[in-house]
């Protein structure tokens, strides 16, 4: 369980720092590499690869007990119960991680934009 708990921390750090150095890299390669769909998909990719990797990771801990997030536990009514409760709890802890990395992401894209806008006018 502690493994498990330390790869929450690992992944919830990568959704921090993975997209606004994807946004960076995409910019300053070269100047029209980047097109839109990549830079939707560099904000956002981190976090649907982190939330299945995060499900998937919790997915075999199951035994019998749901609501155990938070302390009190009570019997699941199957295996679908407890998926649903998963899912809404990974959903939850990687919300903000997630919206930290998309914000910094926004940010240098924001950055980018205005220095390839300054760097077209001067030339």
């Amino acid at each position: 369980m502690d493994f498990i708990v330390a790869l929450t921390f690992l992944i919830a750090a990568l959704l921090v720092l993975t997209p606004p150095i994807a946004v960076w890299r995409g910019f300053s390669r070269h100047a029209a590499a980047m097109t839109w769909p990549r830079t939707v998909l560099s904000l956002l990719a981190p976090f649907m690869a982190g939330y299945g990797f995060m499900f998937l990771l919790w997915l075999p801990s199951y035994q019998g007990q749901c609501g155990g997030w938070l302390g009190e536990t009570s019997p699941c009514s199957g295996f679908s119960q407890y998926a649903s409760e998963t899912s809404f709890w990974t959903a939850m802890i990687m919300a903000m991680p997630g919206l930290a990395g998309i914000t910094l992401g926004v940010a240098i894209l924001i950055f980018c934009l205005i220095r390839r806008r300054k760097a077209g006018a001067a030339s």
